[in-house]
């Protein structure tokens, strides 16, 4: 966030800008927040965005007409020559980029910034992406693209080299505890949803909103110690299970993964509090993480969502 205060300060505003970085660690807020100090109403204070005035309120509940929050679905779609809706889109089509192209060639019509968010980057389908990059070249001086992406590597390298790029890492969880107990959360709460968080605010703010979650989350990790115990046929199963899931919501998958990586780290840690390198549960661990990741990736890159999770299921080691 501090860079992108220093552009205002500097005066050196970058018109397309690539936020990258692991869901839910505030990716979007930050983007709003960007957004509302570039048009913040406050010229007197020194602290922006003010966060009292119209422009920064309406910002900030996502309802300002010249901050624009792109995402798969119907948004900017104009919808003409008899094109049928599509409001469960999972990509971002290029009817919603000609829609954005047509409104960022006029004046914004009441702040001094246009803001285009584009979220997630990586459901730009390639003529999409062509489509932007026109723009993202030239882009109208009143207007500012900020794309999201946990998998900026993923993104055609030519939207990718005429953007900023700035890396959202995950958050100490001391400070995210801290910001939650100055949002009046108790303080038990406030150490459990962190803890459930795994260095997410976002994951975290949820948790503390929606206790009956982290009940959840521990059982769904308790599912990953079963089916780590479980045979081949069963990993099959599940694997299956996860396939059929990535067709109809693929958030979901991607928040099953985030689960079992929270299983191998906190496995990691029980074993690393032993202060024994070679205690055969560490390497497990590791080969658990880097299985995960490596599925992650996989999917990323198109690879059929089945073999990639049936290969990743494989990779999982045993543990006592």
């Amino acid at each position: 966030m501090e860079t992108l205060q220093q552009m205002t300060k500097n005066g050196q505003v970058a018109h397309s800008i690539l936020l990258a970085g692991p869901e839910k660690i505030g990716r979007t807020t930050i983007a709003l927040q960007f957004a509302a100090i570039l048009n913040c109403e406050d010229t007197e204070s020194s602290k922006k965005p003010c966060e009292q005035c119209r422009t920064c309120r309406l910002i900030m509940s996502k309802n300002h007409p010249d901050v624009i929050h792109l995402v798969p679905g119907n948004v900017l779609c104009r919808g003409e020559g008899g094109h049928e809706s599509h409001p469960n889109s999972r990509d971002i089509r290029i009817c919603q980029i000609r829609g954005v192209i047509e409104t960022v060639s006029r004046y914004p019509f009441e702040a001094p910034w246009r803001v285009i968010i584009i979220e997630p980057a990586e459901h730009l389908g390639r003529e999409s992406a062509n489509a932007l990059l026109k723009t993202l070249e030239e882009p109208p001086e009143h207007t500012v693209f900020i794309l999201i992406s946990a998998t900026p590597h993923s993104l055609p390298e030519t939207i990718v080299s005429r953007c900023r790029q700035l890396t959202c890492t995950l958050v100490n969880p001391r400070i995210i505890e801290q910001e939650l107990l100055l949002r009046d959360i108790p303080p038990e709460l406030a150490s459990k949803a962190t803890q459930a968080a795994n260095k997410r605010p976002g994951e975290a703010i949820k948790f503390s909103h929606h206790p009956d979650l982290i009940e959840e989350r521990i059982m769904k990790l308790e599912n990953c110690k079963n089916i780590i115990n479980a045979g081949n046929s069963d990993r099959f199963q599940y694997a299956s299970e996860l396939a059929n899931n990535w067709r109809k919501d693929r958030t979901m998958v991607y928040e099953e993964l985030d689960i079992w990586n929270s299983f191998w780290e906190e496995n990691l840690i029980r074993a690393a509090r032993t202060e024994n390198l070679t205690h055969p549960a560490i390497h497990a661990s590791l080969a658990g993480l880097k299985a995960v990741d490596n599925a992650k990736n996989n999917l990323d890159a198109l690879v059929m969502p089945r073999l990639c999770l049936e290969l990743m299921l494989l990779q999982f080691p045993a543990l006592n």
